[in-house]
Formats: C-alpha cells, structure tokens, sequence
C-alpha cells in the first residue's frame, strides 16, 4: 500500500467540510476525515484525520486520529497519531500527541505532552560554586 504525503491524505479525501463561509456554534463530531476552512466554537471530534485550512478560526478543544492545522485554534489538541502544525498555524492550546511536525512560521503557545516516549528526567541547572 502506497503512503501519500500527509497533506494528500487529510485534505484531498474529507468526508465532511466546513467551508469558509460556514459559521458553527456547538460541538462538531465526525466519524470521518474532516476539513475546517470555516469558523467553529464549540467542541470539534472525529474519530479519523483533521485537516484545519488557513481561514479556519477554532474557538475549541480539538480530538483527531491525526490532523494538520495551518488555521487558528484556540483550545487544547489531542491527536492519537501525528500532529502538524504548518506554517500558518497559530495555537494557543495544550498539545497531547503521539508524534509532532511543526514547521517553520508556525505560533503555538501552550505545553506540549507525547506519547510513548518514557520518562525522562530534566537535566540538573548547573550550580554556581563561591
């Protein structure tokens, strides 16, 4: 089985699309791929792959499988799989995902956990000796 890039896969084969012009005030949910190119405020799920256009404008938190965002989200992402932040992507949110791409240009502005990578512990400040 041949792998598309990620952009192919999220954005070319969306089963639900919220256009630019569409305004939705509550929660979205979706057991397909989804494209965001409109505005949202509320609670958006699906349970497949989240492409966030450049106009999308997210007031939510957001759970996917996997997505690219390249929009505006302010909420908390959680994503089972890879998350993408492109270059237009502003974020201002928790991320929890089990692998992460950020591109240059991107704004993110929270804390960011993943997944499956063991515990680490944080290297020691170096102490000043007198």
């Amino acid at each position: 089985m041949d792998k598309k890039p990620l952009q192919e896969n999220y954005s070319n084969t969306p089963e639900s699309i919220v256009g630019p012009s569409v305004k939705i005030e509550g929660d979205l949910k979706s057991n397909g791929n989804l494209r965001i190119d409109g505005l949202v405020s509320g609670k958006v799920n699906t349970s497949q792959n989240l492409y966030v256009g450049e106009s999308a404008n997210i007031s939510a938190d957001v759970n996917a499988e996997n997505a690219i965002i390249n929009g505006t989200v302010q909420g908390n992402i959680k994503v089972g799989g890879t998350l993408v932040l492109g270059r237009t992507a502003k974020v201002s949110g928790d991320l929890n995902c089990g692998s992460l791409q950020v591109e240059q240009g991107a704004i993110f502005n929270g804390k960011c956990q993943m997944k499956g990578g063991g515990t680490y512990e944080p290297v020691p400040e170096k102490t000043e000796r007198k």
